[in-house]
């Protein structure tokens, strides 16, 4: 399964000003999606004044079986997405610090398995020419439901197109009703000496290490990323909400300081 469908179009959000300045910056203070591009139902967008983390709104993204392909997938799916376009600091060699929020309200049900994203740096679609690959995004955090348990994770792929490494980070037991706070650096490189995901949740840093963040192709060509933060499920019969706030993009770590 994949995440499909975005479309390129005009540039969203803010675009960066010089070193030490974020790349993007996504937080919901024009209280719309002006920052962002959409896909999905209209119903699953909404700007709400509270909870929040900082400014006067953060956003809402809300589906239910009535969200169906929302966010298109081989299986049936209910999904609503606010993506960017791609950018240069999702290739080869860029480092990407990223801080956002997220917060799952008091009586968030996943669906079982980890098919509960909610943020994701998806690679491009350059693989689909060739048969054999086994591309997802690089770099996602998911809701995984096992056995009525369900637990923050995140996951990073890289490395060969057709036989890529996948590591899973374990994020804790998922809370209601808390804002998350996410910080995350990022190397971008199909190279595992090379790439490098560094993930702080709440303040605690939960993992560090070197690894592939990107893929190689069979031409020998190298995929990039696009950032995208969305509410992407199985389907189901049931609404479930998800709230964001405060999404920085930039090339240090006070570049997205809140």
């Amino acid at each position: 399964m994949s995440m499909i469908g975005f479309v390129a179009a005009a540039s969203a959000g803010q675009k960066p000003k010089g070193r030490g300045h974020p790349y993007f910056v996504g937080n919901f203070n024009t209280c719309d999606f002006s920052q962002w591009h959409e896909q999905g139902p209209a119903a699953a967008f909404k700007i709400i004044h509270a909870p929040k983390v900082e400014g006067p709104c953060a956003a809402a993204l809300t589906v239910g079986p009535w969200a169906m392909n929302g966010v298109p997938n081989s299986n049936p799916s209910d999904g609503a997405a606010l993506w960017l376009d791609p950018a240069s600091y999702g290739t080869v060699g860029k480092t990407v610090w990223q801080h956002f929020s997220v917060q799952f309200p008091r009586g968030f049900r996943a669906t079982p398995g980890y098919w509960n994203w909610f943020v994701v740096w998806h690679n491009d679609k350059g693989f689909e020419k060739f048969s054999g690959t086994k591309e997802y995004g690089n770099l996602c955090w998911t809701a995984w439901n096992v056995h009525g348990i369900t637990r923050i994770a995140m996951r990073i792929m890289g490395g060969s197109s057709t036989a890529p490494r996948t590591v899973w980070v374990n994020g804790g037991r998922l809370r209601t009703g808390h804002w998350y706070d996410f910080r995350v650096r990022t190397i971008w490189s199909p190279d595992p000496k090379t790439g490098l995901v560094e993930w702080w949740l709440d303040g605690k840093r939960l993992y560090s290490r070197h690894t592939a963040t990107l893929y190689t192709r069979p031409d020998g060509s190298l995929s990039t990323v696009y950032f995208v933060a969305v509410n992407y499920r199985m389907h189901a019969d049931w609404n479930a909400s998800i709230l964001f706030d405060g999404f920085r993009l930039g090339p240090t770590r006070n570049s997205v300081r809140y």
